[in-house]
């Protein structure tokens, strides 16, 4: 069975309210708990591993947005500002910042509550690219994204920029 299909929309301004889908929509939060067998040689998280977290997160994201399959096309900007030991409670919060034809950007913070804290501190940070895609695995048009807040709206124009440096 095939669903209806969503409006089209082709605008690169950020529409008004009622066309699309708000970033609230799509917002996506994980938890995670790092495991010994998580550890790299240092006694912390392996890079790997977290970016898997942030890709899983980000693609439940784009998902939710999208209202169908997508998939990963790049991951940028990915940066590991410090590392998460054994025993740290890992918090992955992802959310849509702008749709483009067929692609959205989706935006992912990381942060740890160590063992011994009671202080949640920012680990990482990343945008990835999704195609959203059809039933025949096409690429296809997802809903606009409504950004309603200013630091929405910030994430929203600042998403425009990192595509032109991508392309």
């Amino acid at each position: 069975r095939r669903r209806a299909s969503s409006p089209r929309v082709t605008s690169r301004r950020a529409p008004s309210s009622g066309a699309g889908r708000t970033v609230a929509h799509s917002r996506t939060i994980t938890s995670d708990l790092v495991l010994f067998s998580d550890l790299n040689n240092y006694g912390s998280i392996f890079g790997g591993r977290l970016v898997s977290l942030i890709d899983k997160t980000a693609a439940i994201s784009a998902r939710k947005h999208a209202g169908g399959a997508v998939m990963t096309v790049a991951i940028d900007s990915l940066v590991f500002e410090r590392p998460a030991g054994n025993g740290s409670i890992l918090t992955v919060i992802a959310a849509v910042n702008r749709v483009f034809r067929t692609s959205m950007e989706v935006g992912a913070l990381v942060t740890a509550l160590e063992p011994d804290s009671s202080d949640e501190e920012r680990i990482c940070r990343a945008y990835l690219t999704f195609v959203a895609l059809d039933a025949d695995g096409n690429p296809t048009e997802p809903p606009a994204v409504v950004p309603e807040s200013e630091n929405e709206q910030r994430r929203y124009e600042g998403a425009a920029i990192r595509r032109q440096h991508r392309l």
